[in-house]
Formats: C-alpha cells, structure tokens, sequence
C-alpha cells in the first residue's frame, strides 16, 4: 500500500498539461495555433484540488499550485526551434494522518508544425512525448504512444468553462489516455483560443486507489 501511495503521489505531482503556438519556433497553422499562444515570457498560474480514494472510500485529499512559464527557447539535437516551457509545482497530499509536501520542478520543450503540435522532454529525444494532429476536429483520434500505449482524442470544439481567471467559450477539449501495467491515467484538458490550456481534469485508476485532481486557470499573463 505505501509503495502505491508513493506511485500516485508522484504521479499527481509530473502529471500535467502541454500547450504551444506558432511563435518562432513553428508555422502558423491558423485557427489550431490560437489554442496553444507560447511566447517567451508568458506564465499561467493553475490552483489544483483534488481527493484520493481506495475500494471507493476517500482517505485523502490534494491541494496545491502550479505556474507555467515560457522562459526562452533553444534548438533540439535535430536542428529545430523549440520553447522552453517550465512548470514548478507546489502540493500538500494528506493520506489518513500523513501530510505530504511536495515541492518540484520539471522542463519540456514544444513546438508546433504545420501538421500539430509536439513536445519532448529532452532536447535530444527524436520521438515526441505529446503530440496533438491539426486540424483540430470534434471526433478526432490519435495514438503518440505505443509503450506505453497513449491515446487522444477531441471531445468538442464548442465547451464553456468557467474558472477564476474567467469565462470562456468555445473551448477544445481533448482527452488523453495513458495504460501502463495496470494504472489507467485519463486527462481531459480544455484549452480555450488566444489563452491556450483553461481547465485539466486527471483521473488516476490504480489497483483499488483512484485520484481525481483538477487544475484550474487562476491567473494568466500573455505577451
């Protein structure tokens, strides 16, 4: 049981979202780019709330933060352009009487193309690690993942989302699978235009235990 309090932790900590644009490192790829606005110097700010839960009964809860930021770019091993996209999470996990602080900071890199968009966790790996086909259509299904398999999909074009930061209409809303020995980790992000990710919403099934957080866009600043 700890070892598996210690998976989902961890879990709920890296789990987030991606989002790019057609700043100088991609095409424009019309309408599709506005939901990925990525420029140097742009920053979100997510509240994240959630609970824990084995054999269907709570026994934990999440609170925390996470800001993103667009602190510059750099060139991959392959000769593109990419943003260098940093997030720094902060998250108290409370499990029965334990409280976990966790504190981290972790580095992607993004770009766009003509054909989608496409992230990678180092500068030198050749296969992306995220990847969202344009155009972007209502129905739409992809596999960027064999091993473990992944897969996404577009729920609809026209979602409203209301957050702190605001209100928003006509929000993509993508949802992604990921199957990896038993965990089922399935996130439903919605990204509004000209603001890029707005809302993401992780379920984590593992053995008995499921976690469910959500992220929520607080505060956001654009260049």
């Amino acid at each position: 049981m700890k070892k598996l309090i210690a998976a989902v932790i961890f879990l709920v900590v890296v789990t987030v979202f991606s989002c790019s644009s057609d700043d100088p490192a991609g095409s424009s790829t019309g309408d599709d780019s506005e939901y990925y606005p990525l420029s140097v110097g742009n920053v979100w700010v997510y509240g994240r709330s959630g609970s824990i839960a084995a054999g269907g009964v709570q026994i934990g809860t999440i609170s925390g933060e996470i800001e993103v930021e667009i602190t510059g770019t750099a060139t991959h091993s392959e000769g593109f352009d990419v943003f260098i996209q940093e997030h720094s999470i902060s998250d108290t996990t409370v499990i029965y009487s334990q409280t976990f602080i966790t504190d981290s900071t972790f580095t992607e890199y993004m770009r766009t193309t003509d054909s989608g968009l496409f992230g990678y966790p180092h500068l030198t790996d050749t296969d992306s690690s995220f990847t969202v086909p344009f155009p972007l259509q209502e129905g739409a299904t992809w596999t960027f993942s064999e091993e473990p398999p992944t897969t996404g999909e577009i729920l609809s074009m026209s979602v409203v989302v209301a957050v702190m930061a605001g209100s928003f209409d006509e929000c993509m809303e993508m949802r992604t699978v990921w199957n990896d020995s038993g965990m089922i980790l399935t996130n439903t992000t919605d990204f509004a235009k000209n603001v890029g990710d707005v809302r993401n919403v992780f379920v984590l099934t593992a053995d008995t235990m499921t976690t469910t957080v959500t992220n929520s866009l607080e505060t956001y600043s654009l260049n």
